[in-house]
């Protein structure tokens, strides 16, 4: 017990005296992202992270990296709630399902019609689907089908539909 005393007040000191190789960084650089939309246009993917932040790759892992690049700050994906995939882009879920820096419990839909970050962010604030991140993966390895709630964009409205 004495040891593990010693021990927490030495990482206290190493901590206290910035010896720690950990970057600090301003509150106000970070980028929340809400909305992650993703699509498809000439064999690249395109992601729509709202306020500004927008990447491309020809993986998610490249539009992802993309995103973070040209960010005017620190994009910050701890807070992605939902995430939509547009047109076949449902293909590259494996990869979106094997993002670790995304939350478990992000919501995830089809999107139709032209589904946009900053105006999806509104109305998924009070209307959520039903499938989960963590709903996915654990079909994805029970090797089950599951169907996801399309999201509907038309004449700038949205429409969810929840099949259970």
């Amino acid at each position: 017990m004495k040891k593990m005393v010693l021990l927490a007040v030495a990482v206290a000191l190493v901590a206290m005296a910035g010896w720690l190789p950990v970057k600090p960084r301003d509150v106000a650089d970070l980028l929340p992202v809400e909305v992650l939309v993703l699509s498809e246009r000439d064999g690249l993917l395109y992601l729509d992270g709202g306020n500004d932040l927008a990447g491309q790759g020809r993986s998610w892992a490249e539009a992802v990296e993309d995103l973070i690049q040209t960010a005017p700050g620190v994009a910050f994906f701890d807070t992605v709630a939902h995430i939509v995939l547009c047109g076949d882009t449902w293909t590259h879920l494996d990869q979106v399902l094997n993002d670790r820096a995304l939350r478990p419990a992000a919501r995830v839909y089809l999107g139709q019609g032209n589904v946009e970050a900053d105006s999806a962010a509104a109305y998924l604030a009070t209307h959520q689907g039903d499938k989960t991140l963590q709903d996915l993966q654990a079909a994805w390895l029970e090797e089950r089908t599951v169907t996801l709630p399309p999201l509907t964009e038309a004449d700038g409205r949205y429409r969810l539909i929840n099949d259970g």
